[in-house]
């Protein structure tokens, strides 16, 4: 089977070298050259946009950054659905609003193709063992199951939801739930740096308890901030900010108030107002720490 990746930034890229491994031929496009050089040097064949990889690959998968993306990419003058084939189905794998999804599938069925939103659940690095909560029609979902397969490690990492957006949906709620860690991580963090309690002492002595706060993205979140590393960001504040603010919308739409949600949503843009947008999200914590009165070096 022939893949196409439409986003070559850091999980496209990840997507791409796991599959070459697998022995899939893949076809790649990035806007930006950079992104698209470091896939050629893996082995991605190089298409010359969207419409070209569409007509040269049996299905795709989207990797960026929101819904705008999303639709620019399918719907675009220079789309997957006017270089695209009949049968062929799109993976959505980005990170948006089920609306979105829904809206592009009608686009795609227009012309004789399918979509499915699979949104990936796991760290970049994970790649081989991602997870993926699905949405759109089974005879889809079969179609591309053996991609997934080699991206999540096994048919149980594959997960259908339901409808068409559905998956987007649970990743969502999950991102939400990843922001409320963060925002904790942040608070307790700038905390002991104000009592002079060492912060690498907190993971050293959860870890040696085996604590149940130990979760694994404690453990990421406190070692980028005892090792200072925030510019090579796996996820940064403002993508945060984005999917957090698209669960928010979710549950706007249903009437139904999200008291910590909210809070979350205002730390995360106080961060990025900080100037902690670009960063990775466990660089919050400073943030928190200058509004109290003593910056970080």
């Amino acid at each position: 089977m022939n893949v196409g990746i439409v986003g070559l930034g850091i999980m496209g890229f990840n997507a791409a070298k796991k599959l070459l491994g697998s022995g899939f031929t893949v076809y790649g496009f990035d806007l930006f050259s950079k992104a698209a050089e470091r896939a050629a040097a893996e082995g991605v064949f190089i298409a010359c946009g969207s419409d070209d990889l569409a007509g040269l690959a049996d299905c795709v998968l989207i990797f960026v950054p929101g819904p705008r993306e999303t639709e620019a990419v399918i719907a675009g003058d220079r789309g997957l659905a006017k270089g695209g084939k009949r049968g062929q189905v799109i993976v959505n794998m980005s990170t948006v609003d089920p609306d979105v999804n829904i809206r592009m599938g009608a686009v795609l069925a227009g012309y004789g193709m399918g979509l499915v939103d699979a949104p990936v659940l796991g760290r970049p690095s994970g790649v081989g063992g991602w997870a993926f909560p699905v949405g759109g029609e089974k005879a889809h979902i079969a179609t591309v199951t053996p991609v997934l397969v080699a991206l999540g490690g096994s048919q149980e990492k594959i997960f259908h939801i339901g409808p068409l957006g559905d998956g987007n949906k649970l990743k969502l709620l999950n991102n939400m739930l990843f922001g409320a860690i963060n925002a904790c991580v942040a608070e307790i963090m700038a905390l002991a740096f104000h009592m002079g309690i060492p912060q690498k002492a907190l993971l050293d002595v959860a870890a040696a308890a085996n604590a149940g706060t130990l979760s694994g993205l404690y453990k990421e979140i406190g070692r980028r901030i005892t090792e200072k590393q925030y510019d090579d960001p796996t996820f940064t504040v403002d993508m945060l900010i984005k999917d957090n603010h698209l669960c928010l919308e979710m549950a706007r739409k249903l009437n139904l108030p999200m008291t910590v949600g909210n809070a979350v949503d205002s730390l995360n843009r106080l961060a990025s107002l900080y100037g902690l947008g670009a960063q990775d999200n466990a660089a919050m914590w400073k943030m928190v720490s200058a509004a109290w009165g003593k910056k970080p070096e």
